[in-house]
């Protein structure tokens, strides 16, 4: 998900797409939000919300692009920096999990942990859940955008390793090839195989193309086209498979999304509860689940077997709240400090 650490060149036109990762983070506590308590998809929509999924791609693809220009970043190194980035919270979130739940079975009643699906996890392999055996997920259910992630990751940094006019169009080329096998001969039955050819992939893509035009032309999309990507562009997220266009509605919505955003106008926008969540957007896709757990758990006892309207909209109102508070507090004590010092030690 979702995810990258925001690039700080001088540009102030980068800030909206900061924004844009709160927002989509929210968009996913969301969707999980009302799934929480029974019966209040009828009152409340929740579809839209996993569109943040697909934002939170087209903006990896867009910041892979634009932090790598101009410099010699290695493969290596630029691998060494992703999992730098990704892989510690994942893990210590991840262990945590199965070690509560060894200890307490019944605060996890569908999670099934096999030594297996454990190291399959922890590596980011695509496999299917003994807990959910039609989905492709890892123990720790939000990890399953990582495996997409981490193998985005992995092509670009080959990609690196090519001079710079190469790059974009063999990334174009990698995934074309992939998401057409995917669609002419899909869904493949192996769980890595339907993940790498997924329809989605497209979306890191698109964000690259987005990041590539804008870093050399170093301009701003004209003021009416950005004001109509921005409103298409939800009105399709909002629209979620829609038909004609199934998938592509939301993949379209996203890329119009971002790519919109580019006008420096909204870096004028000041918003530091907004820029908060974006900055800890990554702890918050993490822990959102364990916070919304919890708060359902403390949650029934406080309203009983009533699920009235007012309970499942206080219900919804407090868990952006809680959710938004736990995300920031771990990436304010424990992300951001892991990342430091893990840096530091491997640039020593």
């Amino acid at each position: 998900m979702l995810l990258p650490e925001a690039p700080r060149p001088t540009s102030r036109v980068i800030l909206p797409i900061q924004y844009l990762r709160g927002i989509a983070a929210m968009m996913v506590v969301w969707f999980h939000g009302v799934e929480q308590l029974n019966g209040a998809k009828t009152l409340i929509p929740n579809s839209f919300g996993n569109s943040g999924v697909d934002i939170f791609f087209v903006i990896s693809g867009f910041i892979m692009v634009v932090t790598t220009s101009g410099t010699r970043i290695s493969p290596l190194e630029f691998m060494r920096r992703r999992i730098i980035r990704v892989v510690p919270l994942y893990w210590l979130l991840t262990l945590a999990m199965v070690g509560a739940a060894l200890v307490a079975p019944s605060l996890f009643r569908t999670l099934i942990v096999t030594p297996v699906t454990l190291v399959e996890s922890l590596l980011f392999i695509p496999h299917y859940s003994n807990s959910f055996p039609a989905m492709a997920w890892p123990l720790l259910v939000p990890g399953w955008t990582l495996n997409f992630e981490m193998f985005f990751y992995l092509v670009f940094a080959l990609s690196l390793a090519l001079p710079v006019r190469w790059r974009l169009p063999a990334l174009l080329v990698v995934f074309v090839a992939l998401v057409s096998t995917g669609l002419v001969f899909g869904p493949l039955d192996s769980a890595p195989a339907r993940v790498y050819t997924s329809l989605i992939m497209v979306e890191f893509v698109l964000g690259a193309v987005i990041g590539t035009w804008w870093l050399r032309h170093q301009a701003e999309p004209p003021r009416v086209v950005s004001g109509l990507a921005i409103v298409i562009g939800l009105a399709m997220l909002l629209m979620r498979n829609a038909e004609p266009l199934g998938t592509f509605t939301q993949i379209i919505g996203a890329t119009l999304l971002v790519f919109g955003a580019l006008h420096a106008a909204f870096a004028d926008w000041h918003v530091p509860l907004l820029r908060a969540v974006g900055d800890s957007s990554y702890s918050l896709y993490l822990t959102h689940v364990f916070a919304l757990g919890a708060l359902r758990i403390v949650w029934a006892p406080l309203t009983g077997s009533s699920l009235s309207p007012l309970s499942i909209y206080g219900f919804m109102a407090t868990a952006i709240v809680v959710c938004g508070a736990v995300g920031y507090a771990a990436w304010r004590w424990i992300e951001t400090p892991l990342s430091r010092r893990l840096q530091s030690v491997g640039r020593r």
